[in-house]
């Protein structure tokens, strides 16, 4: 578990160095088209995070299936063994949305299922994730909004 922190702390740093080298970038060349640069790496970065997040979620909660168990006493540890096996579901993955209003209902569902309800996750990880689940004009309108805890909410009403 050491080692996803550390590397979750280095990703942090990462991402935080790369946006103020690319907002530096973007400020002192604006000839060239530098959102298709910052939008890959975002991507990159959310699916990294996400996938940290879900190892670290996975690893508490093996942590806490195994302290469970070990303090059922014995006689249910034993019945517990002839219980049915545990059904691995497929990962449900966020839709797209590109700003049509078709697609709005279906990602906005899943996206409030997923991302907002999800406790685990502060404002800036849930507009991480945001940002990595919309495309086109729905990106444009949100894109160059700081990265700050309170703007998680203006972007999602923005859309």
């Amino acid at each position: 578990m050491h080692d996803v922190n550390v590397r979750l702390q280095l990703l942090e740093k990462v991402w935080e160095e790369y946006n103020t080298v690319q907002d530096q970038l973007e400020y002192s060349d604006e000839t060239q088209q530098h959102e298709l640069d910052r939008e890959a790496f975002t991507e990159t970065y959310c699916e990294l995070r996400a996938r940290i997040d879900r190892v670290i979620s996975e690893d508490r909660r093996a942590r806490d299936v195994s302290s469970a168990e070990s303090q059922k006493p014995r006689a249910t540890h034993e019945i517990g063994n002839c219980l049915a096996p545990k059904i691995k579901l497929p990962t449900i993955e966020i839709p797209r949305f590109g700003g049509q209003i078709t697609e709005f209902k279906h990602f906005y569902d899943t996206f409030t299922s997923l991302i907002i309800n999800n406790q685990g996750l502060d404002d800036v990880k849930k507009f991480h994730y945001l940002l990595s689940c919309v495309t086109n004009e729905a990106h444009q309108l949100i894109q160059n909004l700081p990265v700050t805890q309170q703007i998680f909410h203006i972007a999602w009403n923005l859309l």
